[in-house]
């Protein structure tokens, strides 16, 4: 599911083909571009939010987590905060 509270949602899958807009990007875009941008799983287990005045990306979800782990994207050097799992939680 994409998100963003100025246009309309959608759901999306990025391995199948998809709805772009006029210009052939996503229409809800990957990257913040002055609006906040959500991709959630339909069932909530992870998602990729975007913040546009920080340009930041926050990633939740141990799937998604693990894969980015696996995978280091280039464009994802640098964490700027990591918070733990309920299971790991440091209010026991």
């Amino acid at each position: 599911m994409a998100l963003d509270w100025q246009h309309e949602c959608y759901w999306v899958n990025p391995h199948l083909k998809f709805e772009r807009d006029e210009f052939g990007d996503w229409r809800i875009p990957i990257f913040p571009n002055g609006d906040y941008n959500f991709f959630i799983q339909k069932d909530f287990k992870w998602g990729y939010l975007g913040h546009p005045w920080e340009k930041s990306i926050t990633i939740f979800g141990k799937e998604l987590i693990h894969t980015f782990d696996q995978y280091k994207p280039k464009m994802f050097h640098k964490v700027l905060r990591q918070g733990s799992s309920l299971n790991e939680s440091p209010y026991r």
